[in-house]
């Protein structure tokens, strides 16, 4: 069984604020057990004893890989009553997808026709689990201007007003819990195609999930391209 913190390989604590966030999380990946907790969170949470016999690995290997991966910012944990529990922070991995989107889709003149053809992914697509592409681009401008949110903060973060929480609420979003498990609320998440910022965070993730349950939006297995069924502007009451 490996060691987990030997000679100071695995020492979450070192230059942990340091690395950047890639560097952070290609990091986490390096190691074959901690690579297996994260496939293991990627579908909802976990707690320790849950993962230990999942794959089995002792207790204390899993505790000590989840507080490396919590003090890299990949995952969370809160306990419920003597049970601690583990989640991934999506930002986390959001930000490595953003940053493999940039090498594979890099601009040269040799295939900027291929890219400017791709007009779907440019329209709608999924970034982690939220709207990303010209759609995701228009859903936060459309937020703002009709002042549903208001900034925060120059990261960029976002927080609802109060008639944006009604009107919201209203139109079948499920509010969430701000910085529930360790989530950014909202927050502008720099768009790849558009490269200007589309809603990211746990808000932009319930507005999909509102879009798709009302079926404005569809979503395909296996790809991150979105079908946008109805305008989403008249989601919004904008009449176009």
């Amino acid at each position: 069984m490996e060691n987990v913190i030997e000679k100071g390989k695995d020492d979450p604590d070192k230059n942990t604020g340091a690395k950047s966030l890639p560097d952070r999380l290609f990091y986490c990946l390096s190691n074959p057990v901690r690579l297996r907790i994260i496939l293991f969170l990627s579908k909802g949470k976990m707690n320790v004893n849950q993962l230990s016999s999942t794959f089995n690995v002792s207790q204390p290997e899993i505790s000590a890989q989840l507080s490396i991966l919590q003090n890299y910012g990949i995952v969370h944990g809160w306990q419920v009553g003597r049970e601690k529990y583990y989640k991934i922070i999506p930002e986390s991995i959001e930000s490595l997808t953003s940053w493999l989107d940039n090498i594979a889709t890099s601009i040269t003149a040799d295939n900027v026709e291929e890219f400017e053809s791709d007009k779907q992914f440019q329209k709608g697509r999924r970034c982690y689990d939220h709207m990303a592409g010209q759609s995701g681009v228009m859903i936060l401008k459309l937020l703002l201007s009709m002042k549903w949110i208001s900034i925060k903060n120059d990261k960029p973060e976002y927080e609802l007003t109060d008639s944006g929480e009604i009107m919201l609420t209203r139109l079948g979003v499920n509010i969430p819990v701000k910085k529930k498990h360790g989530r950014i609320f909202a927050y502008g998440c720099m768009d790849l195609t558009e490269k200007e910022y589309h809603l990211g965070g746990a808000l932009g993730s319930e507005i999909m999930k509102a879009l798709i349950n009302q079926n404005y939006i569809k979503i395909y297995r296996n790809t991150r391209v979105i079908d946008i069924i109805k305008p989403l502007e008249s989601w919004f009451g904008v009449i176009q």
